[in-house]
């Protein structure tokens, strides 16, 4: 699988989510679902301050 390059403030250079990044995921519990995390993380991708980050060249990749 190919993932295409983002750059944001939960995502590290290598394209794995950074889990103190964000309160859900530093905070993690068994009962937290699949909707809260993906629902924080669309939380966090459409902030004002992550949208003011240069975001890498269209088509660029991370590499496995």
């Amino acid at each position: 699988m190919t993932l295409t390059r983002w750059t944001g403030m939960i995502i590290g250079s290598n394209g794995v989510v950074d889990p103190r990044a964000t309160a859900v995921l530093a905070k993690w519990q068994n009962s937290h679902s699949i909707q809260i995390i993906l629902q924080e993380l669309w939380r966090l991708m459409i902030s004002k301050e992550t949208m003011k980050l240069p975001q890498p060249p269209e088509g660029q990749c991370y590499s496995n």
